[in-house]
């Protein structure tokens, strides 16, 4: 195993851990806002803190699922292809597919560097933190777009 793969599987655990951990407190925050409302001490804040983590648990494990080859993917005529349409094809959507990760990663620095001071309206999160999980999860899928690329023009050439 390369030292790329060991990094990736080693990536992979900790944004499942976040995730995990984020999907946890997002149950505690709702659970105490229900409650707090049917008590009538109305908490404020605690539904926008459940959806900042709820992007975080979403676009942090999108390279880890890619990684796994269960990502969102629609392969029903793909599959149909012959083998050598099937390849070329491979590596076209391998290439949009990157290029699409850049786009977003590079949006994604583009607004960390923009709104740098900024916060949320009410809750005050630093704005910058929206766009982290997206760099993490776009660059380890764009990583894993690349890989998948590279060895579907290997296969052109053996």
């Amino acid at each position: 195993m390369s030292r790329v793969d060991t990094f990736m599987r080693q990536i992979k655990l900790v944004t499942y851990a976040i995730a995990a951990v984020s999907l946890g407190i997002i149950l505690c925050l709702m659970t105490l806002r229900i409650l707090s409302r049917n008590l009538g001490l109305e908490l404020a804040g605690l539904q926008l803190y459940a959806q900042a983590l709820g992007v975080w648990m979403v676009f942090i494990v999108a390279g880890a699922l890619g990684l796994e080859n269960r990502h969102i993917k629609l392969d029903y005529f793909t599959d149909r292809f012959p083998e050598p349409i099937q390849t070329y094809h491979n590596i076209l959507t391998g290439l949009l597919n990157t290029a699409m990760c850049v786009v977003i990663v590079g949006g994604s620095l583009l607004a960390i560097r923009e709104f740098w001071t900024g916060t949320s309206p009410s809750v005050n999160i630093p704005l910058p933190l929206y766009y982290v999980p997206a760099i993490i999860g776009l660059t380890m899928l764009g990583i894993v777009y690349i890989r998948r690329t590279v060895t579907e023009i290997q296969s052109l050439y053996s």
